[in-house]
C-alpha cells in the first residue's frame, strides 16, 4: 500500500516544528574576562550575553554598562579571591545556555593550579605574551561554572 502525505499534515507537523523551536529559552554568552594585574582583584568583563540576570556577580560589581541588545561592559571585585596556594577565580552563569563562550585573560608570571569546569565545557589554556589564557566553550548547558586556580611561578 503506498503512502500518501496530506498537504494539511504536512503543514501541521512543519508548524509544530517551528513553534516548538521558539520557545527554547536557551542563552547565548560570549565574555572576555581580564584579571587585572595587581591584588585589588578587579576583574574587567566585556562582552555579549542574553540575560545579564544569569550572571550573579554582576549584583556586585562596581561599575557596569549592560546595553538592551546585550553588550557588556563591567568591573567586578566578587569573582576573585585569594588563598594560601595563590587566587582562586569562581564565573558562575545561571540559567541554561545554548552556546557559552567565555576567555579568561591573566597578565604576569603564573601559572595554572588547577581547573574545574561544569561536564559539557572544553578549555584550553595557553600563555601569549607573557600572560596566562584559558579559553572555554559549551554548548547545551545548565548552569554552568568555570573555578581556576592559579599561582605565581
Amino acid at each position: 500500500m503506498p503512502i500518501t502525505v496530506r498537504p494539511a499534515g504536512l503543514l501541521i507537523a512543519l508548524l509544530l516544528m517551528i513553534s516548538s523551536a521558539g520557545v527554547s529559552e536557551g542563552k547565548q554568552l560570549f565574555l572576555n574576562v581580564y584579571v587585572d594585574d595587581t591584588s585589588n582583584k578587579k576583574t574587567l568583563i566585556v562582552g555579549n550575553v542574553d540575560d545579564v540576570s544569569g550572571l550573579p556577580f554582576m549584583n556586585t560589581s562596581s561599575e557596569r554598562i549592560y546595553e538592551e541588545n546585550g553588550q557588556l561592559y563591567a568591573v567586578c571585585e566578587s569573582l576573585l579571591k585569594d588563598d594560601a596556594q595563590g587566587w582562586v577565580l569562581n564565573f558562575p552563569a545561571n540559567g541554561h545556555y545554548d552556546e557559552y563562550h567565555a576567555v579568561f585573560y591573566i597578565p604576569g608570571n603564573y601559572e595554572f593550579s588547577q581547573i574545574n569546569c561544569t561536564p559539557g565545557l572544553e578549555f584550553l589554556s595557553s600563555t601569549y605574551n607573557g600572560t596566562l589564557v584559558l579559553d572555554v566553550q559549551g554548548f547545551d548547558l545548565t548552569d554552568p561554572t568555570v573555578s581556576l586556580s592559579y599561582h605565581s611561578v
